[in-house]
């Protein structure tokens, strides 16, 4: 779960407004079926990814950190909501991209890679038109089996509404100095006749030193590629931050928020040593054309109803949203 930000362009003192919600239950098979369903059925009068480009020429993406490893009691600075309940959090994600009528999620803080995981429900919750993939990272101390009962590797994930034709996972920490063992993969897919790419990051929070050479990293590694790639993630950097320079040089940020703000909070967290509520945008989402030209945006937007704004007490009130984050949805234009 990320630390907080590096202090960038955007600290907030008032949360967004929000409207009342309902806490997520944790009966999931009728209801993800359900809202599977309702995803699945989104598109069905128009063209299948599986086939052909997404309908109108457009892509719509969604990015979320879950937080979804378990750990972090009530009134601890490592609380998030409902980490221990991954039928909750499968329930939302897909909730979320029946929503926002997704063609593909990026996610960070996921488990995969096992039965049971929050990936593998993803998997059956969303059906065989869709193709999901995920990518095991590690901790400073070398481990990554998902803690407290839940079953997989922490990591991030991507889910599209087609075929993935190819993946790759890629390391994005640099080898030297390698100070922890810690591994943050950069995972990326190619889908059957989508012109755009999917990649997906979660950058390292805080301070650390070697923030900036993985930013370079990973803004490399999707330029290699040499076509159109939607880069989607967990920047732990406001928009605009210094580390994030290779991506703003290179790349086109999503920044067309529906609410007319120039930029919009996407983390919450609770500061117990002041007893205040501390907002940040540190999740993003990037565009690169390789053709020269800007990324064109239809929309962009953040999901706050889905982010928990409670104060993180012992006392406080059930959580108001999933996570600490709020996923963002934005809608890529073709070329």
């Amino acid at each position: 779960m990320p630390s907080g930000s590096d202090g960038g362009d955007c600290s907030l003192s008032d949360g967004p407004r929000r409207s009342a919600r309902r806490a997520p239950g944790t009966a999931l098979v009728a209801t993800v079926a359900l809202l599977a369903a309702a995803v699945l059925s989104s598109h069905d009068s128009e063209p299948s990814p599986a086939t052909q480009a997404p309908p109108s020429g457009q892509l719509r993406v969604l990015t979320w950190n879950i937080c979804g490893e378990a750990g972090g009691r009530r009134g601890t600075t490592g609380y998030c909501p409902y980490r221990n309940d991954p039928a909750a959090k499968v329930q939302e994600i897909v909730k979320a991209m029946a929503e926002h009528q997704a063609d593909a999620v990026a996610l960070q803080e996921i488990c995969g890679g096992a039965p049971g995981s929050h990936a593998s429900m993803l998997t059956t919750a969303l059906g065989p038109r869709w193709s999901v993939r995920a990518a095991a990272g590690s901790r400073p101390d070398g481990t990554s089996a998902c803690r407290g009962g839940l079953k997989g590797r922490l990591g991030v994930a991507v889910a599209v509404r087609g075929k993935i034709t190819s993946s790759t996972t890629s390391e994005s920490l640099p080898a030297s100095p390698r100070t922890n063992k810690d591994s943050k993969p950069l995972l990326c897919v190619t889908v059957a006749k989508w012109s755009y790419g999917l990649c997906t990051i979660h950058i390292l929070p805080g301070a650390d030193p070697r923030v900036p050479s993985q930013v370079r990293q990973v803004a490399g590694d999707v330029l290699k590629t040499g076509r159109p790639v939607v880069l989607a993630g967990d920047f732990n950097r406001n928009s605009r931050a210094a580390e994030l320079a290779p991506l703003d040089r290179d790349f086109t940020e999503c920044r067309r928020w529906g609410d007319g703000t120039p930029a919009a909070p996407t983390f919450h967290r609770w500061d117990i040593s002041t007893g205040r509520h501390v907002f940040h945008t540190l999740d993003h989402v990037y565009v690169h054309t390789a053709g020269g030209f800007p990324a064109r945006f239809a929309s962009c937007g953040v999901d706050h109803e889905r982010m928990d704004t409670t104060r993180n007490t012992t006392d406080a009130p059930p959580p108001s949203g999933q996570s600490d984050h709020a996923p963002v949805h934005v809608v890529v234009r073709g070329r």
